[in-house]
């Protein structure tokens, strides 16, 4: 794929992102507004700022945020040399990129579990509710391994 590409997807990303930090933010205010200016508070202002706010952070997490921007303990990191620094990164990204790609097939059994649920007043199915969770999962899986990869090129102190 090429570079033109990758930043149309990365546009795309961050501008559904925003969509559902937008829709949330949004959700609130009318919560607000009919509950302490009408006094009339709405049933279903509640679950869908839930429901966008869950969207949100899988999406961000899966999407906007790169794998190296997440939260780590750097305590001993810092300290060493840029080589064990790559050692650190290669063996921690394989854990991650494993361990999520075996936690796909899990998550797709659940979400199929949850096909038979829907939420409480908006009646929304519950896989579509939590269904940004395998987004998140794959796509972490996906991010660690393309680091991995960043890892081995001849270029890999710039990815350290």
């Amino acid at each position: 794929m090429t570079s033109t590409a990758f930043t149309w997807l990365k546009r795309g990303a961050d501008a559904v992102g925003v969509l559902l930090f937008l829709a949330a933010f949004c959700g609130f205010i009318v919560q607000v507004f009919w509950r302490y200016v009408l006094n009339d508070p709405l049933a279903w202002t509640e679950e869908f700022v839930m429901i966008c706010f869950i969207w949100t952070v899988f999406w961000a997490a899966a999407f906007l945020v790169p794998v190296r921007d997440h939260v780590s303990f750097d305590v001993v990191y810092d300290t060493v040399t840029p080589r064990t620094k790559r050692g650190f990164n290669i063996v921690t990204l394989a854990i991650i990129a494993l361990a999520f790609a075996w936690l796909v097939p899990y998550t797709w059994d659940y979400l199929q579990f949850l096909t038979r649920k829907k939420s409480p007043v908006l009646r929304i199915q519950m896989h579509w509710v939590y269904g940004c969770y395998i987004l998140f999962v794959a796509a972490f899986a996906l991010q660690s391994v393309w680091r991995i990869y960043e890892l081995f090129r001849p270029d890999w102190r710039e990815h350290v």
